[in-house]
């Protein structure tokens, strides 16, 4: 079983890449809605976890879950982070957060993956994240080989820094700088797909109705007119979806 969140698709894509073949892959977000807290594994079968890292820590929805999550028969329990260079100290947290639920985390991997983080810098030309997709691809052989084979590894990342980052990413989730420009089509893909169900359509354009939302990115990356901004600098930048939701 494998748990994943995802904002542009690519932890729904390495979900798939690891999964074996009729492993149950479930969403996050839709776990929270539903209140769907217990499963009861198959004997043998691995617990996955596959979520991005946000300000190099494990965020809100990711850490909701956790702590009402419970999970019998756990006996191999990984994690796979994509990521645009480093997790920082994100695998020793969720270390720390699954033993209090009685699960014992085995195995973290990294992922470099194309990020989509374009509301604090411009990203990547679509052939450098064309070539980073193609390497997380190969990667995600090797781990799942891993797993497959449930070998451990040395799992780091002091919990105090970690929450130090999450405490970074709580000040950084104001919605006050997000806009849809002239281009948009009222379509409200961006209120169906907003995780922290944070935006909502008024007179066919999308208002963002609450303080605070995970900065997943979706929502400005996912735009089918490209028409949601942040600030006054996203207008020029470029935007990433992996193709698994395309």
């Amino acid at each position: 079983m494998i748990f994943y969140f995802t904002g542009t698709g690519n932890s729904l894509y390495a979900a798939q890449q690891l999964a074996a073949e009729g492993e149950q892959i479930v969403s996050m977000i839709d776990a929270l809605r539903a209140g769907s807290f217990h499963y009861t594994l198959q004997a043998g079968e691995a617990l996955g976890f596959v979520f991005p890292v946000y300000f190099y820590t494990v965020s809100d929805p990711v850490l909701e879950l956790i702590r009402k999550l419970k999970v019998e028969g756990a006996s191999y329990v990984y994690a796979v982070i994509p990521c645009g260079a480093s997790i920082g100290p994100a695998g020793g947290f969720l270390k720390a957060e699954l033993k209090k639920r009685g699960l014992e985390l085995n195995r973290v991997d990294p992922l470099v993956v194309p990020d989509g983080a374009l509301i604090f810098y411009d990203i990547d030309t679509p052939e450098k994240m064309a070539e980073q997709l193609q390497k997380a691809t190969e990667d995600l052989k090797s781990i799942r080989e891993s797993i497959e084979r449930r070998l451990p590894n040395r799992i780091t990342g002091s919990v105090a820094a970690a929450k130090a980052g999450l405490t970074a990413y709580h000040l950084g989730m104001s919605t006050k700088r997000f806009h849809a420009d002239s281009k948009c089509i009222g379509c409200g893909k961006c209120a169906s797909i907003c995780p922290a169900e944070a935006i909502r359509m008024e007179n066919g354009r999308p208002v963002w109705a609450k303080q605070k939302c995970l900065k997943c990115c979706g929502c400005i990356n996912r735009c089918p007119a490209g028409a949601i901004q942040y600030g006054s600098k996203t207008a020029k930048r470029g935007r990433y979806v992996n193709p698994v939701l395309k």
